[in-house]
């Protein structure tokens, strides 16, 4: 269980890596309806690519949670508990996210977000979906590092984690930090998921 909890955080942290830089290669949305259609067109394969990839990261997240918990139950059950159940709840708010955010590209019944109003509503919902992810991802990662302080997890991946955390309360609000930042606050996340993953598969 370890060894596949810790792979599925890599390949978490990675996939919202990747997305975040096609993010950023895509810039920040326009707010206007009409002019958020023409992003969309303009950028059909990054917003494509991001439903697709947060997708897997999501899933990736239900074996790492899983194992993440079974390793630190021992030294702090309640702050475990706590911080991997937060952790676990933004499973199902990124899977409704991307329900919303996929009617963008991909329609259902030929239906698709395709008019000025109904396209912004969507991208509203969308970031403001995100905007909790990051938060929930910030309370998670501070409890979790507040346990990680001690092996086998130790200190330098606990500072990361309180380093991640502040990242993702900035990473809620992009519209705020802009595209620059906002690919800055997910590099963070990734290296503390890749370090919590590396720690986690090499645990017997």
């Amino acid at each position: 269980m370890n060894k596949l909890g810790g792979a599925a955080f890599i390949a978490s942290g990675l996939l919202f890596l990747l997305r975040a830089i096609l993010d950023f290669t895509a810039g920040a949305p326009p707010t206007n309806g009409v002019e958020i259609l023409a992003w969309v067109a303009s950028h059909k394969l990054v917003v494509s690519l991001d439903s697709e990839i947060l997708f897997f990261a999501a899933v990736s997240l239900v074996p790492a949670v899983i194992a993440l918990y079974y390793s630190l139950a021992g030294v702090d059950r309640a702050k475990a508990t706590l911080g991997c159940g937060v952790m676990a709840v933004t499973i199902p708010v990124l899977a409704a996210t991307l329900v919303m955010h996929g009617r963008l590209v991909y329609p259902i019944y030929g239906i698709r977000a395709d008019t000025p109003d109904v396209a912004a509503l969507v991208l509203a919902l969308f970031y403001g979906g995100m905007h909790a992810i990051y938060l929930l991802l910030a309370g998670a990662t501070f409890v979790l590092s507040l346990v990680m302080r001690v092996e086998p997890y130790g200190r330098p991946v606990a500072y990361l984690g309180f380093a991640t955390a502040a990242a993702q309360i900035a990473a809620s609000y992009p519209d705020a930090i802009g595209p620059s930042w906002m690919l800055v606050t997910q590099v963070f996340l990734a290296a503390w998921f890749c370090a919590v993953g590396w720690k986690l598969k090499d645990l017997l």
